[in-house]
């Protein structure tokens, strides 16, 4: 019984063993895709793809590989990739799909659409947008410490959506958002500076179609309405006269404004439709934090100079978030998601998307914010 059990644990050792090569062959063998940068080309306004592959083999030390093809479908834009390259490129690791600003324009959901059916391309691929054609973005040789620059956009997105920095939009996300009626896509952009891919903002789309951007800036409103803060962070520039008198050295100042920065954020809001018929709206937003740092010197000890300071945050606040929702209204893309809470109430009367983006510019909303600074961190 002994001898039978030594017999299959070496068996079983030898198997494991022999399996352990034959996945390292293989893996030497495959290009892995990191990312697919999409355009139209110029010439014959045909697919054509920039393919990042990173290779498993510590004989070569750029393991990274980009590769251009063109077709008039992703099936043989992949299948002219490979023509190119000595490695069978598989898709089980992509991470980032970035459309060019060419084809965001036309719509981007028929590729969207052939990605999400490819079984071996996982629906939590994030989805972005390049300013320039995606080849000059992905061209960029700074990636840090990351092996290769498709994994380097995948990180750069990964951590400003754990940061609370961006909006996340996962392939699964952007088809979503895409699918229903009430709320358009967002997603990042990416451009090439100073040969490293840096994050600009946000690309608004209505339906699959780019219609316009949000900056980085702008991101921090959008969320108040269409996320949710866990540890924000955000920085101010508020009016120096309303301060004067909690302003230490006032006199000596010369600016209009000085800046405020709070993190810890976390908000809670709730969206109302009040009159479906007028489509009016009545969103109330809480805002909790703690102020970090001030770019003049206010006395924080004052109670009065805290109400105030919630206060005029809260009329920052309003007033970038009418700003903004009044220009989604002109691009007719609901990114905030007003069109799910109508018809969450207008259940039973189905809308089209179209329809409802015919409606959105005749939203109106009432925005109430309230503010509260839980403490004053390092300037207290």
């Amino acid at each position: 019984m002994l001898k039978t059990k030594k017999i299959i644990i070496l068996l079983l050792s030898s198997l494991l063993f022999l399996t352990g090569c034959l996945e390292k062959n293989i893996l030497e063998e495959l290009g892995i895709v990191t990312i697919y940068g999409f355009d139209l080309s110029d010439e014959d306004n045909m697919l054509q793809a920039t393919t990042v592959l990173f290779q498993f083999n510590p004989d070569i030390t750029d393991a990274s590989q980009v590769i251009q093809s063109k077709g008039h479908t992703f099936r043989e834009v992949r299948n002219n990739a490979n023509k190119k390259s000595g490695y069978k490129i598989v898709s089980g690791q992509l991470r980032t799909i970035l459309f060019g600003p060419k084809i965001s324009e036309d719509g981007v959901f028929p590729y969207i659409d052939t990605l999400e059916r490819d079984a071996s391309i996982s629906d939590m691929v994030f989805v972005a947008m390049s300013k320039d054609p995606t080849e000059q973005v992905l061209s960029a040789t700074n990636y840090e410490q990351s092996p290769n620059i498709g994994t380097y956009i995948q990180r750069l997105i990964e951590t400003a959506v754990r940061d609370e920095r961006l909006i996340s939009s996962t392939l699964h996300e952007f088809t979503h958002k895409f699918f229903a009626v009430g709320q358009d896509p967002l997603v990042p952009i990416i451009a090439n500076l100073n040969n490293k891919a840096q994050l600009l903002g946000l690309a608004i789309f209505k339906d699959d179609r780019y219609v316009g951007e949000l900056t980085l800036e702008d991101v921090f409103y959008v969320r108040l309405i269409a996320d949710e803060f866990k540890s924000g962070q955000v920085e101010m520039e508020l009016p120096t006269k309303q301060f004067e008198k909690y302003l230490k050295e006032y006199e000596d100042l010369d600016t209009e404004t000085f800046f405020v920065v709070m993190d810890q954020l976390y908000n809670d809001v709730n969206i109302e439709l009040k009159n479906p018929d007028s489509l009016s709206y009545k969103i109330d937003i809480d805002i909790k934090g703690r102020i970090v740092e001030l770019s003049e010197r206010i006395d924080l000890q004052k109670e009065e100079a805290i109400k105030l300071l919630e206060q005029e945050v809260s009329k920052e606040v309003k007033d970038k978030l009418t700003t903004l929702i009044d220009e989604s209204k002109e691009l007719q893309a609901d990114y905030f998601g007003f069109g799910l809470e109508y018809t969450t109430r207008k259940r039973g009367e189905e809308i089209t998307k179209d329809q409802w983006h015919d409606m959105y510019p005749n939203i109106n909303v009432d925005i109430n914010v309230t503010t509260k600074i839980r403490s004053y961190g390092i300037v207290e």
